[in-house]
């Protein structure tokens, strides 16, 4: 792909790059925000490699570069996930193909974009871009799904047909001193009750758990795990894409900050977690288990909560980032939910109108304080704005 440019003197110049390795890396990363590991240039990186690469619009003034904006095709069709009718069945069922905004099949996005007066202006170049794009490659439309709240009215706002979308949330525990013991602690009778039975359940199954830097040897055997995980949540690939994924990261160099929680069965590696580091967060980002030869039992609650939050708590990390699924489960350990939105730009027109937009966020997040009722600290201040008539 040639590089494509529009740019006029002192205004905002925009550049179609074929992947991020054509972006200085410090320069992106001086814009990403301490919760923006997956908007990282590492990270944005090490998809375009194992992937073959997807477009990038940057945004710069005087070679100076004030917003980043990764591409990719989206998975299409009705996937849950990553295509607009599966995440917003009741608002874009029936339209066509857009391009997506954001990390490739991330479930948690921020901007990669200059703060202050010049935000927005930046904010609207590259979404104008963004559509220019769209349309040549012949797309109905934009959409940056999983989008932190926040960030989502931000860029909404920047553009008048853009709506933004409740519909889904992250998940993230706040770390303390005392890690996972200290967190239980904290808990009512019945869960600390519950949380003793699966250590007692786990301990009996025999799994040792030890935590590593993944190195080759360990990489290639937690690939296995993690492609049986994936496989039975209906997702394809097998150990080969899981392992290109990762070796694609070991080249950018994100393994250098990433930690494996295995749990072990004398020399038999049974299931592992791996997480990353990112400032003073640390990121779950893959479980894997052998379910081909074993029964699970709760090696998924000590390797992804128990292990992790310990490791958190001695090496001083204030976060846990957990993502997106089983947030009943993850509110009843303590999870704090955080909204993610989903900002929908089509070429002509608007998804929805002003009205629709605000009951259809109106009652999305209903949902979500009804999902956290007996647990009223999982939802803070970040929600109010969602379920207003004002939204």
């Amino acid at each position: 792909m040639n590089v494509l440019r529009t740019q006029t003197a002192g205004a905002i110049g925009t550049q179609v790059l074929p992947d991020a390795h054509g972006v200085d890396p410090a320069a992106w990363d001086r814009l990403v925000g301490a919760d923006n590991f997956y908007g990282s240039h590492r990270w944005v990186r090490s998809t375009h490699l194992a992937s073959g690469g997807d477009p990038v619009i940057t945004a710069s003034v005087d070679g100076v570069l004030l917003g980043a904006l990764p591409t990719w095709p989206g998975e299409g069709g009705d996937d849950a996930m990553f295509s607009l009718p599966g995440i917003l069945p009741g608002i874009a069922a029936g339209r066509g193909d857009h391009l997506w905004l954001g990390t490739r099949r991330a479930v948690y996005n921020e901007l990669v974009c200059v703060r202050g007066p010049r935000r927005r202006p930046v904010l609207r170049a590259l979404l104008n871009r963004a559509l220019d794009l769209a349309a040549d490659r012949g797309a109905d439309g934009v959409v940056m799904a999983y989008l932190a709240g926040d960030d989502a009215l931000e860029l909404a706002a920047a553009h008048p047909r853009a709506r933004a979308l409740l519909h889904s949330a992250d998940t993230y525990l706040p770390v303390p001193p005392g890690g996972a013991g200290e967190l239980t602690a904290r808990a009512d009778q019945h869960s600390r009750t519950r949380r003793r039975s699966e250590m007692r359940a786990f301990q009996r199954s025999g799994t040792v758990i030890t935590t590593v830097r993944p190195t080759e040897d360990v990489v290639a055997r937690i690939a296995y795990l993690i492609a049986q995980n994936r496989a039975r949540h209906g997702s394809s690939g097998g150990p080969r894409a899981v392992l290109d994924a990762l070796n694609a990261q070991r080249a950018t160099g994100l393994l250098d900050d990433a930690v494996a929680f295995l749990g072990l069965r004398g020399t038999d590696l049974v299931a592992a977690t791996l997480c990353y580091e990112h400032g003073d967060r640390l990121y779950a980002r893959y479980y894997g288990y052998d379910y081909a030869s074993t029964a699970p039992r709760n090696a998924y609650f000590l390797l992804t909560y128990h292990a992790p939050l310990d490791y958190a708590a001695e090496c001083g990390f204030r976060r846990y980032r957990t993502a997106i699924s089983a947030w009943d489960l993850k509110v009843r350990r303590g999870a704090r939910l955080t909204p993610l939105a989903a900002v929908v730009l089509p070429l002509h027109g608007a998804v929805c109108t002003p009205a629709r937009q605000r009951e259809h966020n109106i009652t999305a997040a209903g949902r979500w304080r009804e999902l956290a009722r007996t647990h009223p600290l999982a939802m803070g201040p970040e929600w109010a704005c969602w379920d207003s008539p004002l939204s």
